[in-house]
């Protein structure tokens, strides 16, 4: 389980600076707080499908562009 939340939180930090958003930016247009986002992003967080819809959402991309490594 922790290597597919490594993946998934890799592809984040991966989507968050193609935008060239911070951390807190990131944190500021989906809602999360900023030390979630850097949980999220370490992998330490298991995400549900809401979290992945509203992560998906942020970004502009579908779910499935967030777990496609897995």
């Amino acid at each position: 389980m922790q290597d597919i939340l490594k993946v998934v939180g890799k592809r984040i930090g991966i989507l968050r600076r193609e935008k060239g958003w911070s951390q807190d930016v990131f944190a500021d247009r989906s809602g999360f707080h900023r030390s979630y986002v850097g949980a999220m992003e370490r992998g330490e967080k298991n995400l549900t499908v809401k979290t992945l819809k509203t992560v998906a959402d942020t970004f502009g991309v579908r779910i499935r562009d967030l777990v496609s490594d897995v």
